[in-house]
């Protein structure tokens, strides 16, 4: 049955901004953090996708249309939500996460991470799912773990324990769910394939067999084009690596994928009721994304890493008391914006670093309010450099990426969303590009990044 979703307004005063932290009505918070999902990889963005509980969620509340991560691979975009930085910020720019320890609850950073945030609030602190990151109680969370599983089982029974643990209590809590589902290995029961008739699934219009000789594509160091499609093998069916990957074998991996994401959306349709049912749904918030987004073969793609739209782009919608229902924004907005969200919320203290993201409050309370003119993102340790990969730009209409070979290209949103023509050599888009170029400038000096690379004194590419 298809969760419907019923709530109160007592977090309105919270939404409106004027929540204390003395306030007895602050808000649980939930903010559950999927894995590798694409903002195509949702019903109510891709009807071909079969997602009826979390669709129904979304609409009981707001979608952000248009939300970017901080970074395009697991490990740094992780750090970035637990910090509220970019990766060059805290650095963790890649898988390999030692930079990470400096932010360990012994550290003189430790000020800096939401968790601790939180409970300088007066929250109680949860983590269940894959962390990435170490114990997830080494990095202020009070409790939880990060749990194995490919399918969350384990997770969700986790979660749903400590929800039932809460019933009747007057402390709020903060409760992080990070489920591994929709990453690799995908393994669905059959029932979720069986939702998926032969012909449901098509290729997105931008597959190719194998990607083009172009430096915005590659997924490795600058020094050796690399596309990072070793997920296909032994994962699902003993698919080859690829690529090349012809249709056949691209169709068999996005039907596993659809069908792993139909067994999430049952887990937190799942979730949601059991919060309906023990009556907190009056007083918890809810925040649905995920750490990134994932190539179907786009472009000739898989994994994630570039900053094309399929691998930067997430699914984004909050849900419960004081959202108000069937609203959506088409606002860019970044994943860094969940960190000082749940500050407002919760009525916590800043951190001593200014984070990057900015409060959604306002457009939770109007989704017509302005949010921001630009939405930046990076995934530039790939080779466990500082200073390679590519950066991002993304603009209401058009996005500038610079690749790690010092191309740019110039992509209009607006007609071309799949990405296919670079407009950066067209003459009559002079002011634009000149205007996302000193924004990404701009951005890459506050956040510590090389210089933004002159015709003149070009940064060394490959």
């Amino acid at each position: 049955m298809i969760f419907a979703l019923t709530v109160g307004m007592s977090l309105g005063r919270a939404i409106s901004g004027e929540a204390t932290p003395e306030d007895n009505g602050r808000p649980n918070i939930i903010v559950i953090f999927t894995d590798d999902q694409t903002y195509g990889a949702i019903g109510y963005n891709n009807p071909a996708v079969k997602t009826p509980h979390l669709d129904a969620l979304a609409a009981s509340g707001m979608t952000f249309e248009r939300a970017y991560v901080a970074s395009p691979i697991c490990a740094a975009s992780r750090a970035s939500m637990m910090t509220g930085l970019f990766p060059q910020q805290h650095g963790v720019v890649a898988l390999d996460t030692p930079s990470f320890a400096k932010y360990r609850n012994d550290s003189p950073n430790a000020e800096q991470l939401l968790p601790n945030r939180l409970t300088k609030a007066g929250y109680l602190t949860a983590f269940y799912g894959k962390s990435h990151l170490g114990d997830p109680k080494s990095y202020g969370f009070d409790i939880g773990e990060e749990l194995p599983g490919h399918d969350d089982v384990t997770t969700f029974k986790k979660a749903s324990e400590f929800i039932e643990s809460r019933k009747g209590r007057k402390q709020p809590f903060f409760l992080w769910l990070a489920p591994r589902q929709p990453h690799v290995p995908l393994l669905p029961e059959q029932r979720w394939l069986n939702l998926y008739p032969s012909g449901s699934i098509n290729l997105t219009k931008n597959f190719l067999v194998e990607p083009t000789d172009e430096s915005l594509n590659n997924q490795g160091t600058p020094e050796k084009t690399l596309y990072r499609d070793s997920d296909y093998r032994n994962n699902v069916g003993h698919l080859p690596a690829g690529p090349p990957r012809d249709e056949e074998t691209m169709l068999v991996f996005m039907h596993a994928y659809y069908a792993v994401v139909s067994h999430l959306d049952d887990q937190v349709g799942q979730l949601a009721v059991q919060l309906r049912e023990a009556g907190m749904l009056e007083n918890t918030i809810v925040f649905f994304l995920s750490d990134n987004g994932y190539h179907l073969g786009s472009h000739g793609l898989g994994n994630k890493i570039t900053m094309h739209e399929e691998s930067v782009r997430v699914p984004m919608f909050a849900f419960g008391a004081g959202v108000e229902a069937e609203k959506s924004t088409r606002s860019l907005v970044s994943a860094l914006d969940i960190y000082p969200t749940v500050l407002d919320l919760a009525g916590a203290p800043s951190p001593p670093q200014a984070v990057m993201g900015k409060s959604l409050l306002p457009l939770l309370k109007d989704p017509s309010n302005s949010h921001r003119d630009t939405v930046f993102s990076e995934c530039i340790g790939v080779g466990g450099k500082l200073g390679e990969g590519h950066r991002m730009a993304r603009g209401d209409r058009w996005k500038l990426i610079l690749s790690d070979a010092n191309e740019e290209f110039l992509f209009d949103q607006q007609v071309d969303p799949f990405e296919l023509i670079n407009r950066v050599d067209d003459p009559e888009l002079e002011p634009v590009l000149d205007e996302l170029r000193g924004e990404l400038s701009q951005w890459m000096k506050t956040i510590g990044d090389r210089p933004y690379p002159s015709a003149d004194k070009p940064v060394e590419g490959r």
